[in-house]
């Protein structure tokens, strides 16, 4: 078979130029991989959720390499910066631990961080009866129950006012759940601004008490609260007078010295003649 002109340069070509495309890729990569080892640098990294308020534990984090360019500004790097530390805001799995986002024990700023958006901070005033026998304690949830009197209809009525509240403190402001007992002189929870107003006026006109709620629960259960006479079935319903009937005077006229002995009594306009005895 006869050969064709040429065909041996092109091969030569074409190896040439493999060749000097394996060199350049080869280079590339060694540049690459050189660059990699200057510019990447160990972050620490959350290997879990970290809950607001709680301490890092080893086991919540881990080391993890990133390019210079796609570290925090303030990410740690050292796992000893971390451990022990309070997390001041929730840290998401894989997230990088911010120095910002962290503080010491006992220098960590107070329950304003544990504020719900929306919601304002109260503290009510409990004993051991109130407060659940000094079961509560911070991150539980509570309803809470008043008594107070009807002005109208001078009856106690119960009723839940409030329910599925966060306890963010109890006592002296403490806020972490493992440390000492329950509450046994205040709770500190979370409530809207309209709600406030209401355990407020509700504190002050009655008594308080408060319910503890079970970890997982969160119904909101309607009620229609519970009057006096309900507790005591059988009972006669006292005399309830109208604001008109409270507001109009009873004169009783003496009777006279002599003759028909009688009582007069004026009840407004109306008149009325009862014997006197």
């Amino acid at each position: 078979m006869p050969s064709r002109h040429g065909a041996g340069g092109v091969l030569v070509v074409a190896v040439l130029l493999g060749l000097v495309t394996a060199y350049f890729t080869w280079n590339y990569i060694k540049s690459v991989q050189g660059s990699s080892k200057e510019n990447w640098v160990d972050v620490v990294v959350a290997a879990q959720d970290i809950a607001a308020r709680s301490e890092v534990t080893r086991d919540h984090i881990t080391i993890t390499r990133f390019p210079k360019e796609h570290v925090a500004p303030d990410a740690c790097t050292k796992i000893e910066d971390v451990v022990g530390r309070i997390a001041l805001e929730r840290i998401r799995a894989k997230d990088q631990v911010r120095a910002s986002s962290l503080a010491r024990r006992g220098e960590a700023p107070g329950i304003t961080y544990s504020i719900p958006p929306g919601k304002r901070a109260i503290a009510i005033g409990v004993d051991e009866v109130k407060g659940v026998g000094t079961m509560i304690k911070p991150g539980d949830r509570v309803d809470i129950i008043a008594t107070l009197t009807d002005p109208l209809a001078r009856m106690e009525t119960t009723q839940t006012i409030l329910q599925n509240l966060p306890v963010l403190a109890v006592d002296k402001g403490r806020t972490e759940a493992k440390e000492g007992g329950g509450a046994s002189s205040s709770i500190t929870i979370a409530v809207a601004p309209e709600d406030a107003e209401r355990l407020t006026a509700a504190d002050r006109l009655g008594t308080l008490r408060v319910m503890l709620r079970p970890a997982e629960e969160d119904v909101i259960v309607a009620t229609e609260g519970v009057r006096a006479t309900q507790v005591f079935p059988g009972r006669l319903t006292p005399t309830i007078w109208t604001n008109e009937q409270a507001a109009t005077p009873v004169i009783i006229s003496p009777p006279p010295s002599s003759g028909r002995r009688e009582l007069r009594v004026y009840r407004g306009s109306k008149e009325q003649v009862v014997p006197a005895e």
